[in-house]
């Protein structure tokens, strides 16, 4: 945001050089990102009359002058300009000049006439982006006057970046408060106009239907305007303060919103068709907006409407059908206060910004609804003539964050900020328009209406800050308790040094696509406003979008996927909602690809299952993994829950064919996930010397009934059996074979198991190897009815 220099001296008698006052600004949290100097930067430009104008001998567009500067001799010029004649007065820069464009002026040899200076247009001025030809300045434009001070250019103008919490000081008023009741000074009031009315003008029928979202509505008709360029001193300003002039009812609002904060709206009166409605949006309402876009409304938007159709985006832009043009006569003024979070909610579905937005979402300030009105009312009269009507206003604006009151501790404060507060500061602070009362440590404070943003005691250590002084604020680091740095979550890192990658998926998903995985139990949490029946529900399972990214990398020549993903899952509760953070893998197609030493190998249950394991022993775990034929979502056979310890951590298993299907995947897919929330801290890895007496090694050979195998056992169950059997001399244990066919009954498997002892301190005996097979054959007989093989 731009402004001028000379705006913020009509509101507050300074006497600070512009340094001096940007540095005021800064200090006082408004950040200057730059001083522009248009006065100095056309220094040695002056005002010049042409006196004789000859063609060019050499070149047909160029012309040669002789201009008088004020200077003892006539200055020889060579221009290329068309638009200027004898007599006409123009800026000219002169020799050792240098334009705000960077060019340096010297004196030079143009097809061989000799050129002393240069004619100049807006642009080199710095006053344009474009123009047609010279600036021709009035006749009565002394002859050798600086053209910056001719022309009342600006001495400095301020370009701020504004705070999003400081909507009150995206104007000059704003700032002029802040600068005056920093140094003392006083601002200048804003007294109302009261135009006179004409009785004949009819006031515009408002009503406001949305009225939470639109508080206080001002409507007023002006009558037989003749509607014409705004004057050069206001373009200036405009131009100077970053703005395009357009009309001068357009500019006369936007001079107002800058100078006073309130934007309004013009509609041309002629175009409008019945009463005004101030309401929310119907869904798929259309609207054609001032920039030529055509937008579908969603419900909920707040608008401003005819009988007919949409004239505004409430608080962001004027309709096409509804603006003011050349042809206008009769206008209705606009001024308003829309709810900031609206207006902001509104403003981002439709990516549309502008600089009426940009300050209603930040929060206007009631006052000025009713005052910005007025003043518009009297520039528009005043320069474009017209009668005036009534305001029609509903709603009322006082009470618009009225008696907004706060209570803290002052010592809260001065430890917060490391000084002792001045009361000298609580005067700036009523100056600024707080109301301020000490008693004691308590500090009561009256919120001016303006300031939306203060609401809690953190917000007044930073008013009390910003008015000492942040440099004055004691760079001393608070006490702080020691405390041990939190561990950090390697869970994911550790799935993807295991060979898999890491995949971020969103958090909602199709309500189809979680019925694929979760039964419905009425426990889903739905979006209010889903971005699309994609992502209408918040996620149960992680799951679907390990599919949806397996689907696209599949179609996409990827042979094998292995990815995973860490997140949360959401679960409706009595209370509101809980939430698990997960762990979940997938693996699908290769798991090997095609090499000279031997063929593709694709993925299966037991790729992804050692890859579980492996997960699990990083953090001193070991799981168990129980056949389960009951999860949803999995192929019977092929699916099992992992226990660590004595809780269900997790699930693993084969994607039921038609589901992988349902996703376009025709390979088998193999999902995991583990509920991080369960684990517990797993065993730390202990340093142990290699043993020096050897290991002895024993396969046993059982049979099984199938069923037994099915239900109770398979492979973890007999191993987690072996390895409490076995005695602190077991070191370890495998199946190394499962067989069913000849020498083996229908209804039996033989299962071998492989086991190692080993004594750290001795060699082991046969007596030892006998103890523990025995232990082990009467374990394995007592919980799966298994026998030895002969």
């Amino acid at each position: 945001m731009k402004i001028p220099f000379s705006w913020l001296k009509e509101q507050v008698p300074l006497t600070s050089t512009p340094a001096q006052i940007a540095d005021d600004l800064v200090r006082l949290g408004h950040e200057v990102e730059g001083v522009e100097m248009p006065r100095a930067a056309v220094a040695g430009v002056r005002v010049g009359q042409i006196i004789s104008k000859q063609p060019h001998p050499d070149a047909d567009k160029l012309s040669l002058l002789k201009v008088d500067v004020g200077a003892a001799e006539l200055l020889d010029i060579v221009c290329g300009a068309s638009n200027m004649d004898e007599g006409d007065k123009i800026p000219v820069a002169t020799i050792g000049t240098s334009l705000p464009n960077g060019l340096k002026i010297k004196k030079g040899q143009i097809r061989g006439a000799s050129s002393c200076g240069m004619c100049c247009s807006e642009v080199e001025l710095g006053l344009a982006d474009e123009s047609a030809g010279l600036l021709i300045l009035p006749a009565d434009a002394p002859v050798g006057m600086e053209v910056g001070d001719y022309l009342q250019l600006e001495e400095a103008v301020f370009d701020l970046s504004i705070t999003p919490n400081r909507g009150d000081c995206m104007n000059t008023r704003g700032l002029a408060r802040d600068l005056a009741a920093d140094a003392g000074l006083s601002l200048v009031d804003m007294l109302p106009f009261e135009a006179a009315i004409d009785a004949t003008v009819q006031a515009p029928k408002v009503m406001v239907s949305a009225e939470t979202d639109c508080p206080a509505y001002l409507a007023r008709r002006i009558e037989g305007v003749k509607l014409g360029d705004s004057p050069a001193w206001m373009q200036a300003g405009l131009i100077m303060a970053g703005m395009r002039p357009v009309n001068g009812i357009v500019d006369v609002l936007n001079y107002v919103m800058l100078y006073l904060g309130q934007p309004m709206h013009a509609f041309d009166a002629d175009k409008l068709n019945g009463g005004i409605n101030v309401r929310s949006a119907e869904s798929d309402e259309l609207f054609k907006a001032l920039d030529g876009r055509e937008l579908k409304l969603h419900a909920g938007d707040l608008v401003v409407t005819d009988q007919d159709s949409v004239i505004a985006l409430a608080g962001i832009m004027g309709s096409e059908t509804s603006g003011v043009s050349e042809s206008t006569v009769n206008i209705v003024l606009e001024s308003a206060f829309f709810r900031p979070a609206r207006v902001s909610e509104t403003r981002r579905t439709y990516a549309m910004v502008s600089e009426a937005s940009m300050r209603f979402e930040r929060g206007v300030d009631p006052e000025m609804v009713s005052i910005g009105l007025q003043q518009a009312t009297k520039m528009i009269t005043e320069l474009f003539g017209g009668v005036v009507g009534e305001i029609t206003l509903c709603g009322n604006t006082s009470e618009i964050n009225a008696a907004k009151q706060m209570h803290c501790s002052i010592s809260r404060i001065e430890k917060r900020l490391g000084i002792t507060l001045p009361e000298t500061v609580d005067d700036v602070l009523r100056r600024m328009g707080f109301g301020i009362l000490r008693h004691a440590d308590r500090l009561d404070v009256v919120i001016p209406p303006f300031r939306h943003d203060v609401s809690i005691a953190e917000d007044m250590s930073e008013e009390y800050a910003r008015v000492i002084g942040f440099d004055a604020i004691p760079e001393i680091l608070p006490a702080l308790a020691t405390i041990a740095p939190p561990r950090p979550d390697r869970s994911i890192h550790d799935a993807v040094a295991g060979g898999f990658l890491q995949v971020v998926t969103y958090a909602f998903i199709s309500e189809k696509e979680q019925r694929l995985f979760v039964a419905e139990d009425g426990n889903d949490i739905r979006l209010q406003n889903p971005i699309s029946d994609a992502m209408s529900v918040m996620r149960r399972t992680a799951w679907a979008g390990l599919l949806n990214v397996s689907r696209h990398n599949l179609n996409r020549q990827q042979s094998g996927i292995a990815i995973a993903e860490q997140g949360r899952l959401y679960n409706k509760t009595e209370n509101g909602h809980d939430e698990k953070n997960v762990l979940a893998w997938l693996m699908a197609g290769e798991s090997e690809t095609e090499q000279w030493y031997g063929a593709a190998r694709q993925a299966g249950f037991f790729d992804l299952k050692g890859a579980v394991e492996a997960w699990l022993a990083a953090r001193g775990l070991t799981g168990r993994f129980i056949a389960d034929d009951s999860i949803q979502g999995l192929q019977a056979g092929q699916s099992a829950k992992i226990l660590i310890g004595r809780a269900e951590a997790g699930r693993i298993g084969r994607v039921d064919g038609d589901i992988a299907r349902a996703f376009d995947i025709d390979v088998p897919v193999f999902v995991a996930d583990i509920n991080l929330d369960v684990l517990h801290a797993g065993k730390k890895a202990k340093f142990a010397p290699l043993a020096e007496f050897p290991g002895v090694e024993r396969d046993l050979v059982f049979l099984l009934d199938k069923s037994a195998f099915v239900r109770d056992a398979g492979s973890d169950a007999i191993v987690q059996t072996v390895n409490k059997a076995g005695g602190k001399l077991l070191t370890e244990t495998r199946i190394f074979d499962l067989y069913e066919g000849k020498g083996v009954p229908e209804d039996k498997v033989s299962v071998g198991v492989r086991f190692i002892l080993q004594d750290a301190s001795r060699t082991l005996t046969q007596q030892d190897s006998d103890a523990a097979s025995a232990a082990i054959i009467a374990a394995m007989d007592k919980r799966f009815g298994a026998a030895l093989r002969g």
